[in-house]
């Protein structure tokens, strides 16, 4: 589902979009973090909340800021109990990530001035002014 909708957008947004598999992955969000840019993760699950905890540390020394986006109610929601699933939540936004719950993305498309905007299924939209990379974990 997240693949055909940032192929369909083009490489004015596939430039800024990494698909997280790799060491040099992380490696060049960290860069990016450690420059003050924006991170946004797509997916709740083990590797975009780990993912989403050292980056979210990372950004509080840089003035960056990473949100988290995912369609269930918590972060890995999907295998562990509800009250665990708090708990990390809570974990994760004590790192400074801010958490977008009950939300699947339905377009991404750039702005007149370069910068990546998000459309959700619950009809929120949301722009990004930093500079931009968007990791999908699923």
């Amino acid at each position: 589902m997240y693949t055909s909708v940032f192929e369909r957008a083009g490489s004015e947004v596939t430039d800024k979009v990494t698909l997280f598999r790799s060491v040099a992955d992380f490696q060049q969000l960290h860069e990016v973090a450690g420059k003050g840019g924006h991170i946004t993760i797509i997916g709740g699950g083990f590797l975009g909340s780990e993912l989403a905890c050292a980056l979210g540390y990372k950004t509080k020394s840089t003035k960056g800021s990473v949100t988290q986006v995912y369609p269930e109610y918590g972060n890995m929601a999907k295998v562990l109990p509800e009250y665990l699933s708090r708990w990390t939540t809570d974990k994760v936004k004590s790192e400074g990530v801010d958490i977008i719950t009950h939300s699947t993305v339905k377009d991404v498309t750039t702005t007149p001035d370069g910068k990546l905007k998000l459309s959700f299924d619950t009809g929120k939209e949301v722009g990004f002014i930093y500079t931009f990379s968007l990791v999908y974990t699923l």
